[in-house]
């Protein structure tokens, strides 16, 4: 049947023009959906923060290796969220979370000592802060938006996880496009110390 209905037209575009005629509607609302891929991971067993919370843990550097140009990169949590290189990695991290305030102590190489202070929100069992929330808009006309959030959980009474995504996304009058990343990063809490 397609093939009798393709010899019908004398090309291809015509035989396009005329299926828009007919499933204009569908065309319309096809411009406007957006597809995405969602992994979503239930976490409704973890463990809720206490509103005075304190702990310390180590975070570990690991080494990746590039595909294409055999050069060797590292990446730690606290490197991606202090932009710091030279971390002492033998020194425990220590965190506070005090109602809206995080605190985030930790130490060098050279022994000079850090504090990162984020202000954030408590959301059900977990606590949510932003190092990054740009919005540029022009409304109808150009419209971007750029986030990066960081979510911290209890999975267990002796663990910590912190959850980094980030999200860009931009439109242009109609068109409009966008990329995300997740990554989580679970840490062991250490014991009496």
């Amino acid at each position: 049947m397609k093939r009798i209905l393709y010899e019908n037209f004398e090309s291809l575009s015509q035989f396009l023009n005329w299926c828009l005629k007919r499933k204009w509607q569908f065309a319309v609302v096809l411009c406007f959906a957006s597809c995405t891929v969602h992994n979503h991971v239930s976490r409704e067993d973890y463990k809720s923060i206490p509103s005075d919370f304190s702990g310390k843990f180590y975070d570990q550097l690991d080494t990746i290796v590039a595909q294409y140009n055999n050069r060797i990169y590292t990446k730690s949590f606290m490197k991606e969220l202090a932009n710091i290189d030279n971390i002492n990695y033998s020194k425990p991290i220590k965190i506070d979370i005090k109602e809206k305030e995080l605190y985030l102590s930790f130490e060098d190489v050279h022994a000079k000592q850090y504090v990162l202070k984020f202000y954030g929100k408590r959301h059900k069992s977990k606590f949510v802060f932003y190092t990054n929330y740009q919005t540029i808009s022009f409304p109808i006309v150009f419209i971007t938006k750029s986030v990066t959030k960081y979510s911290v959980f209890m999975p267990t009474d002796n663990e910590i996880m912190f959850e980094d995504s980030y999200v860009s996304e931009g439109m242009l009058l109609f068109f409009g496009a966008g990329s995300s990343s997740k990554s989580d990063n679970k840490f062991k809490l250490l014991q009496n110390e």
